[in-house]
C-alpha cells in the first residue's frame, strides 16, 4: 500500500512538472461567448454594424481595401468611411494595409512597385485616421479586424467590390475578449509604415 501510494505522488508530480513545462495557452480552444459565421454576402453587414456601434477601439489589418473614388457608394467605401466615422466619434482606430505588389514590369529589367489600396490610404489619412502600410519584406495577408477588444472578425474577404459582392468567401465574427487578445499580442508585432 505504501508502495503504491509513494507511485502515484511520483507520477502526479510528474504529471504537474510535464504540464507545467510543456503548456501553452494557445494549444487549447479559448472561451467564446458567441461565434457567427459570415459566408459571402453575410459579412457586409455584420461587418458594417460592429463598426458603427464600436464604443472605444478598432484596429484593422486589411491586405487590400480597393475603393473607387467614383463609385463612393460601395460596400468596400463603407467600410472604410465606418472608420472615419469611428476615429470622429473618438475611437482609437488603427489601420494597416499590405504595402505593395513586386512585379516584373514587361520590356524592363526592374522590378515596379505597385501600392495596393492606395485610394482607401489616402482617404483614411485626409480625415485624420492612422493608417500604415505593413514592412516591404513581408506580406500581411491577414484580413483581420478587432473592436473593443472583444470582436474579432476574421477570414478571407478583402473589402474589394468582388470579395464583397461576387467571390464565395468564408469569414467568421468571434466574441471573446481572450480571442481578441490573442489577435492583438500578434498584430502588434507588424511593422508599420507611413507612405511618403
Amino acid at each position: 500500500m505504501k508502495y503504491l501510494r509513494h507511485k502515484i505522488n511520483k507520477f502526479s508530480l510528474t504529471a504537474i512538472f510535464v504540464l507545467c513545462v510543456f503548456y501553452n495557452p494557445s494549444s487549447f480552444g479559448l472561451p467564446a461567448d458567441d461565434v457567427i459565421p459570415l459566408m459571402d454576402e453575410d459579412y457586409y453587414p455584420q461587418v458594417h454594424q460592429a463598426l458603427t456601434t464600436a464604443k472605444k477601439s478598432i484596429l484593422c489589418v486589411m491586405y487590400m481595401a480597393d475603393i473607387d473614388p467614383k463609385y463612393n457608394r460601395g460596400w468596400e467605401y463603407n467600410l472604410v468611411n465606418d472608420l472615419i466615422n469611428a476615429h470622429r466619434r473618438g475611437l482609437t482606430v488603427s489601420v494597416i494595409f499590405d504595402q505593395n505588389t513586386m512585379f516584373w514590369e514587361t520590356g524592363k529589367k526592374g522590378k515596379k512597385t505597385e501600392r495596393r489600396s492606395e485610394n482607401a490610404y489616402e482617404l483614411l489619412k485626409k480625415n485624420g485616421v492612422p493608417v500604415y502600410y505593413d514592412s516591404i519584406d513581408r506580406v500581411t495577408h491577414s484580413k483581420v479586424l478587432v473592436i473593443d477588444d472583444y470582436i474579432t472578425i476574421v477570414g478571407s474577404t478583402n473589402w474589394t467590390y468582388s470579395a464583397l459582392r461576387k467571390n464565395h468567401e468564408a469569414s467568421v465574427l468571434i466574441k471573446s475578449r481572450s480571442v481578441s487578445e490573442a489577435f492583438l499580442e500578434k498584430l502588434k508585432t507588424i511593422s508599420k509604415y507611413q507612405a511618403k
